[in-house]
């Protein structure tokens, strides 16, 4: 990373209301680095107090830190301060500005020689095109979008601007990848999902898929995701989505704006997904299901059918949150109430007896 001072980060950020305000000197580092083991050349991202002692044995260049923790900073002295509103977000933007992968900085030619590119794909002149990619016809890639090694783009497929395809990803025929997309390495856009019809004798029979999947604008697709095409119409993943690797999203699936999947969550075919749905890990979720916005899913949650509020729900069938910690503390609990149930039992057993004893008497 060149050299960065306070005063141009202020200036470029101000505006936007990022970054609010400059405090101390005009200091100059030449590091992005975690509070943990920084030093004077370094930029770092101060938002809890716990780490304050790192801050003073390290004696960071620059610490950008919220309101609530400035007065602590400035004790320690000959610190540039910036103050951020959203520290967590300012730490977003700028890694993203100024210490981010840059694509276009490669050991291979713009177009690679060993690229498989098809006379009637259309790619904007400052698009990346890596070993080994397969283009094919009637393709269209986007101004500063980067498809790097051995991926494939099947025919009819569009990727929008300043999208990233990672190595090894294939996206099927016919779907489209907006603007400002990541697709890490291994995925699959457009496979054909599960979708068969069985005979008298149970054999299977294949349902062709012919729908196809739209990815929206700035959606982040992890490692090894499979998003499968529509039967007929489309799989839709709206704008901001983020989905961890290792997911499944089946044929027919809408995620609506801005919904978070956190690693191996399923999501059976034409389930649907309100905006800023937050599904943890291993979320499991059966076919024909909706979930409402502004749901949270957690500990393994299994939704077997539509919830109709929203919600943070654990567990299968889904409970609301409160409900379920009550459950699980009783549930840890069964030997010691299973032991004392026995004992009571014997109890019973004991004074039944001995009242038919003396009513015999």
């Amino acid at each position: 990373m060149a050299s960065l001072e306070s005063s141009r980060i202020f200036s470029e950020f101000k505006a936007d209301g990022l970054i609010v305000a400059h405090r101390g000197p005009n200091r100059s580092v030449q590091n992005i680095r975690p509070v943990e083991g920084c030093g004077p050349n370094d930029l770092v991202f101060f938002e809890k107090i716990k780490y304050l002692d790192e801050i003073r044995q390290g004696n960071p260049g620059i610490v950008v830190t919220s309101e609530d923790l400035v007065e602590k900073v400035e004790q320690i002295g000959n610190i540039a301060i910036l103050i951020a509103p959203n520290v967590r977000l300012a730490n977003a933007h700028i890694k993203q500005r100024y210490d981010d992968r840059d694509l276009f900085r490669t050991e291979w030619p713009r177009i690679h020689s060993g690229a498989v590119i098809h006379e009637s794909a259309i790619i904007a002149a400052d698009a990346l095109i890596g070993p080994g990619v397969v283009v094919g016809a009637n393709v269209s890639i986007g101004n500063k979008a980067a498809i790097m090694a051995n991926s494939v783009l099947e025919s009819g497929v569009s990727v929008g601007d300043a999208s990233v395809i990672h190595p090894g990803c294939v996206v099927g025929y016919d779907c489209r990848i907006g603007s400002h997309v990541i697709l890490k390495s291994g995925c699959i856009i457009g496979s054909e999902g599960q979708g068969f019809a069985q005979d008298e004798e149970r054999r299977h029979h294949r349902i062709p898929q012919t729908g196809i999947v739209v990815i929206e604008d700035r959606v982040v697709i992890g490692a090894n995701c499979t998003i499968d095409r529509a039967t007929y119409d489309e799989t839709r993943v709206h704008a901001g989505c983020i989905i961890d690797a290792l997911c499944h999203i089946g044929h027919n699936v809408v995620l609506e704006e801005d919904c978070i999947l956190v690693a191996q969550t399923g999501i059976a075919g034409s389930s649907r997904f309100g905006k800023r749905v937050i599904a943890s890990g291993q979320t499991g979720v059966l076919d024909h299901v909706s979930v409402p916005a502004d749901t949270v899913l957690l500990h393994r949650a299994g939704v077997i059918n539509s919830l109709k509020k929203s919600g943070v729900y654990a567990a299968t069938p889904p409970q609301p949150f409160d409900k379920y910690l009550k459950n699980i503390a009783v549930f840890q609990r069964l030997g010691e109430v299973w032991k004392r149930l026995k004992a009571l039992e014997k109890k019973v057993e004991a004074l039944s007896t001995q009242d038919a004893k003396t009513s015999k008497t």
